[in-house]
C-alpha cells in the first residue's frame, strides 16, 4: 500500500475513534415530546427526542443524570390542532365520509395524547447512571407509569 494511502487510512481512522466516545442517549417512550436534561462530568446538554424516538449527546466516562420533563411546545401545538379540526368538524358539510372519519380520529388521537400529557404536566423525574471505561452504560428510558407519572430509569 502506498505511503498516501496509509497515510490517509490513519486519519480516517484516529477521526472515528474521536467520534466514538462515551454518549448518553435519552429513548422517549412517551406519547409526547419531552425535554430531557442531561449532566454529566463534562457539563451539560438539553435533549428533546420525539415520541419512539432518541437523541444522544457527547459525555465523559462517569456520573450522569437526567431529569426528563413534558414539553410545553407540543401541548400548545396539540391545542390548536384541535382548534383547527373542531372546525372542519363544525364544516362537516364539506366532509366526504372517509374525511369525517379521519378527522374524528384525529380528534380522538390528540386528546388521547393530551390527557397523557396533563396527567404528567408539572412534574418531572430523574435518574442517575455511570458510564463505564468501555464507554457503557449511558442510556435513559422515559416512560410514562400505570398512575400516570414521568419515570426515567438509567442504564
Amino acid at each position: 500500500m502506498p505511503r498516501s494511502q496509509k497515510l490517509l487510512a490513519a486519519l480516517v481512522l484516529a477521526l472515528l475513534l474521536a467520534a466514538c466516545g462515551p454518549t448518553v442517549t435519552v429513548q422517549n417512550q412517551t406519547g409526547f415530546p419531552v425535554r430531557a436534561i442531561v449532566t454529566t462530568v463534562s457539563g451539560g446538554d438539553v435533549l428533546s427526542p420525539s415520541p419512539g424516538e432518541s437523541s444522544t449527546t457527547d459525555a465523559q466516562e462517569g456520573a450522569y443524570t437526567v431529569t426528563a420533563v413534558p414539553d410545553q411546545d407540543w401541548i400548545n401545538y396539540a391545542q390548536t390542532a384541535r382548534k383547527l379540526l373542531n372546525e372542519q368538524l363544525a364544516n362537516s358539510d364539506n366532509l366526504s365520509g372517509p374525511q369525517l372519519l379521519k378527522v374524528v380520529q384525529q380528534l380522538k388521537d390528540i386528546a388521547a395524547k393530551m390527557k397523557q400529557f396533563q396527567a404528567t404536566a408539572g412534574q418531572g423525574a430523574t435518574c442517575r447512571g455511570t458510564i463505564n471505561q468501555d464507554g457503557s452504560g449511558g442510556t435513559a428510558t422515559v416512560s410514562v407509569a400505570a398512575d400516570g407519572s414521568l419515570v426515567v430509569s438509567c442504564g
